[in-house]
C-alpha cells in the first residue's frame, strides 16, 4: 500500500510541482478550456434577441403589472 502512495505521491509532483516539465500557465489553459462554458456566457444570435424583445414589448403593452405606473400615480 506504501508503494502505491509513493507513486502516486511522485506522480502528482511530476505533474504540479516546482520540478515539473508542465509550466503553470499551461494547467491555467487547462482550468480555463474546462471552465468556458461557465466564464463567457454563450452569444446570443440576433433571433434570439427579437424574440425576447418582442416577448418584452408584448408584455408591457398588455397593460402588465402595472407598478411603475402605481408608483407614479401614488406620488
Amino acid at each position: 500500500m506504501n508503494q502505491f502512495v509513493d507513486r502516486a505521491y511522485d506522480v502528482t509532483s511530476q505533474l504540479f510541482g516546482p520540478d515539473s516539465e508542465i509550466p503553470w500557465w499551461a494547467w491555467l489553459l487547462v482550468v480555463v478550456a474546462l471552465l468556458w462554458r461557465l466564464l463567457i456566457p454563450e452569444r446570443q444570435t440576433a433571433q434570439d434577441r427579437d424574440a425576447a424583445l418582442a416577448a418584452t414589448m408584448v408584455r408591457s403593452g398588455n397593460g402588465g403589472s402595472g407598478k411603475k405606473r402605481d408608483r407614479k400615480r401614488k406620488k
